[in-house]
């Protein structure tokens, strides 16, 4: 795989970090899976990373939980109106979480992941333990109209 160079050479250790993109979340609603290739750890040998990814909830319709302000066609973030423990694998997190999701347009343009940073989720699971994962956290979304299938949110999605 053809590592990603565009950013700025970054020597770590005596190695030159190299890194591809993240892949598109797995999933498009509910916990997904993205991966990438990087040599960034002690060995400075390339290996396949994974981190969660957490998109959209699943089984609500944004367009009623998305409230857009008067005299605007868009609105880029949302969040839920508690906090919620994330599932992964039937374990659960050790704590309730409220993260932000990109929001809706209506005038044809496109909601995508602006910013983001990568956080570490701790779950729980029965009678098995624990484990940590790292996370896409989404900080930013922006609303643009250079969409492949304008209205589709998820049309030009690239995981920071």
């Amino acid at each position: 795989m053809p590592a990603y160079r565009n950013l700025p050479l970054i020597w770590k250790r005596n190695c030159l970090v190299q890194a591809t993109k993240w892949t598109p979340c797995s999933r498009t609603c509910g916990m997904g899976i993205s991966t990438r290739v990087t040599n960034e750890n002690s060995q400075c040998e390339m290996r396949k990373e994974k981190r969660l990814c957490y998109i959209q909830p699943c089984n609500i319709n944004v367009s009623k939980v998305v409230k857009i302000p008067k005299g605007r066609t868009c609105q880029p973030t949302f969040q839920l109106s508690k906090a919620e423990k994330f599932f992964f694998s039937g374990c659960s997190s050790t704590q309730n979480y409220k993260p932000t999701f990109c929001g809706i347009c209506l005038d044809k343009r496109c909601c995508i992941p602006n910013k983001s940073k990568m956080i570490t989720i701790q779950f729980d699971c029965p009678k098995e333990g624990s484990f940590k994962w790292k996370m896409l956290w989404i900080t930013s979304c922006v609303c643009q109209r250079n969409c492949r299938d304008p209205g589709d949110m998820f049309s030009e999605l690239k995981i920071l």
